[in-house]
């Protein structure tokens, strides 16, 4: 069995060859997949090898061969399935060729196409093609194409449970679907998807978004970090933002007053999404309220960092940022009693986590920080102004570029690649900018994306062709 890394690689490499009659160079492929190294690439080169799936030639740029296990068969062609909801039978009309190595040594099998995105956990995309191998009865669990309602077909995994059965997608944004009999045409055994299709995609298989806007190293999408598929997973240094407080404020495209459980389940997932796009070296700067009063006191500092530190980041510290802010005394509780007054605290604070290792060893390992910044701003107590609301462009809850520049030269080398998941007015992209990192900003909302990039303009220069 090959992993969904080593399937993908060799997806690719035999989509080249059908394409242009010779492989890709290993430069060609860490090109493609994005990979840190060429010899990352010859691991996985070796490890096909080893699993009989390719050949390599010696002292050749293109030393990659396909193997005996890539030998051709025909199989028909029966159209198109929904790995989604089911739509109706479908009929065979053409043959194609594919490798041999993908089908069973024995029995009759035929190919369909895939629409909808309910297997991606199963590394089976919208646009690939599965190979089914003709069976009526499958495992508890295993992926099979399922006929249901006398005239409807699905991919899906299967479970047989007491009087009823699930038919189980491989992606947890989506239901199940439960029905009392099924009929079972064959069995998923494996799974390709073309050259073409592979260049429009990202390494992981998710569809690939081109930026709102891109230039001088700064990419915006105007999307939401939930389900931006356009950043590859593992490809961020650092990543510094001020989420949504969730205290009424009128953003245009964001609803600020949740259930506080509500809340922290959308914390949960935006900070799980950061986690997965970070580097193993990544780190996390997250700006965030000591607590709140209004519908409540809530401990909202200690519970983000609880979820951070469930989801996988690790703590390292925690810095006070001094905004002089004595307007967030919304209210004295009893006045001058002990019956039941209200302790408000001005400041905000700024976590600093990590993914798996705190010490940077990769990257250009280039700093701009003087010796000055770095003493003053080690002392973790950080007094500064915010940032008003018409200096930011009309953006409702902006935060000054102070916060970003210190986090981007305290944290981060020359080069890095800084990414916040709640753009707003393009704060930590101005201070990316000005200080030589590469910035990816993320907003749902079209007005902030432009809010953003006139700031862009003004603040760190960047000229718009």
């Amino acid at each position: 069995m090959l992993t969904k890394k080593q399937k993908n690689i060799l997806d690719y490499i035999q989509g080249c060859h059908q394409k242009n009659g010779y492989s890709p160079s290993h430069e060609e492929i860490r090109k493609h997949f994005k990979l840190s190294s060429v010899s990352t690439v010859s691991h996985y080169i070796k490890i096909l090898q080893k699993k009989g799936y390719i050949k390599r030639a010696k002292n050749a740029a293109r030393g990659v061969e396909i193997g005996e296990k890539d030998a051709v068969i025909n199989i028909p062609f029966k159209g198109y399935i929904a790995a989604g909801q089911p739509i109706e039978a479908i009929e065979e009309y053409e043959t194609i060729t594919v490798p041999k190595n993908l089908v069973s040594t024995s029995g009759q099998h035929f190919a369909l196409g895939v629409k909808g995105d309910s297997m991606i956990d199963e590394g089976i995309f919208d646009g690939d093609t599965v190979i089914i191998r003709k069976q009526s009865n499958v495992e508890n669990g295993e992926t099979a194409i399922a006929l249901i309602n006398g005239n409807e077909v699905t991919l899906k995994k299967i479970f047989k449970e007491k009087n009823r059965i699930r038919l189980q997608p491989a992606n947890p944004n989506l239901k199940p679907l439960y029905v009392k009999s099924v009929v079972i045409q064959g069995k998923v055994i494996s799974a390709f998807r073309n050259i073409e299709e592979q260049e429009k995609r990202n390494s992981d298989g998710t569809k690939f978004q081109r930026p709102y806007f891109e230039k001088d190293g700064i990419s915006i999408f105007r999307d939401d970090i939930l389900k931006i598929a356009s950043i590859p997973n593992a490809s961020i240094d650092l990543i510094v933002t001020s989420p949504p407080y969730n205290v009424d404020i009128h953003y245009n495209s964001h609803a600020d007053n949740l259930t506080y459980e509500d809340y922290l389940e959308f914390t949960k997932k935006w900070i799980k999404r950061c986690f997965d796009l970070a580097k193993s070296e990544g780190r996390f700067l997250l700006n965030i309220p000591l607590d709140k009063n209004k519908g409540g006191q809530k401990s909202v500092g200690a519970d983000i960092t609880r979820i951070a530190k469930d989801i996988g980041w690790k703590y390292h510290s925690t810095i006070i940022w001094n905004e002089g802010n004595i307007s967030r005394r919304t209210a004295w509780g009893s006045f001058m009693s002990a019956s039941a007054p209200y302790v408000i605290a001005p400041v905000e604070l700024i976590l600093v986590l990590y993914k798996d290792s705190w010490k940077k060893t990769g990257g250009s390992r280039k700093n701009d920080i003087t010796k000055q910044e770095f003493m003053d701003w080690t002392n973790g107590i950080w007094t500064f102004p915010g940032q008003s609301k018409k200096g930011a462009g009309g953006h409702p809850a902006p935060f000054p570029v102070e916060l970003p520049r210190r986090c981007i030269k305290l944290f981060s080398f020359i080069d890095d690649t800084v990414l916040d998941p709640f753009l707003g007015s393009g704060s930590t992209l101005i201070a990316a900018c000005l200080h030589n990192r590469k910035g990816v900003g993320v907003d749902i909302d079209k007005d902030y994306c432009d809010i953003a990039i006139r700031r862009l303009q003004q603040e760190a220069k960047i000229k718009i062709n």
